[in-house]
């Protein structure tokens, strides 16, 4: 088997979204974090909505539309990932301070209310609630709030734990919080180690589709582009005093 693409719900239920999706390429030896809201044209919707739409191969069929070919999808509940991480105890390097806005709790949706979490520079000592936050914090009180941001902490923190010698094996424990398609992928996955490529599919754009906010796969001209854009509308503020 050469490529597994993992995904991990961001409910603890077989009808939810998925949150989290990573492509790990063993002949590569690389994992791809793809972002939840890129553009599926083959759903109609984000990528995050093909394992709902239609389990395993939905997902496989949508992943490699977009350029990610995998021959085996690994789906996992949000509760084994909570009960894999309960006793968790890591510290992650922080470039830069930042400060979220995060839900009260982190399964309820951020409109029902919200605290502020920051992650200050150098590192963060990460634990418990602490670790969900640092995984899914996406609203930034100032500045961009991409979501390209919350997959390069997943990153920094999975590589944190993979030289801790975290069992990842734990995950799959609990055969009711797990389900696989196509051949089994955990020999595959049990090679992974803080030696691997780690990047965040970062090619993207933001577009609004059916008035929905999403990503949309870029090449090098339209990337170029956007951000002479970017960089005019910056001068033309800047001179006009905004």
């Amino acid at each position: 088997m050469t490529s597994v693409a993992v995904a991990i719900l961001d409910r603890d239920d077989w009808a939810a979204n998925t949150d989290i999706i990573v492509v790990a390429d063993a002949k590569r030896r690389r994992l791809t974090w793809v972002p939840r809201d890129l553009w599926s044209p083959l759903l109609n919707d984000r990528i995050n909505a093909a394992f709902r739409q239609g389990g395993g191969a939905r997902l496989l069929e949508a992943l490699g539309q977009l350029g990610f070919p995998c021959d085996s999808v690994l789906c996992l509940r949000r509760a084994a990932t909570e009960a894999a991480l309960a006793g968790a105890d890591v510290t992650v390097p922080v470039e830069r301070s930042q400060a979220f806005w995060y839900p009260l709790w982190p399964t309820e949706p951020i409109e029902n209310g919200r605290k502020l979490v920051e992650f200050r520079a150098p590192g963060e000592r990460l634990q418990g609630e602490r670790i969900h936050q640092w995984i899914g914090a996406r609203h930034a009180v100032a500045g961009d709030g991409s979501d390209l941001m919350r997959l390069a902490r997943q990153r920094t923190l999975l590589l944190a734990l993979l030289r801790q010698g975290v069992d990842f094996g734990q995950l799959l424990r609990d055969p009711d919080l797990v389900r696989m398609f196509g051949p089994d992928s955990r020999a595959t996955l049990a090679q992974v180690d803080e030696t691997w490529a780690m990047r965040v599919f970062a090619d993207v754009l933001p577009e609004t589709i059916d008035g929905k906010h999403v990503l949309v796969r870029a090449n090098t001209l339209q990337r170029l582009l956007h951000r002479l854009r970017l960089s005019v509308r910056h001068r033309v503020g800047t001179i006009l005093g905004r």
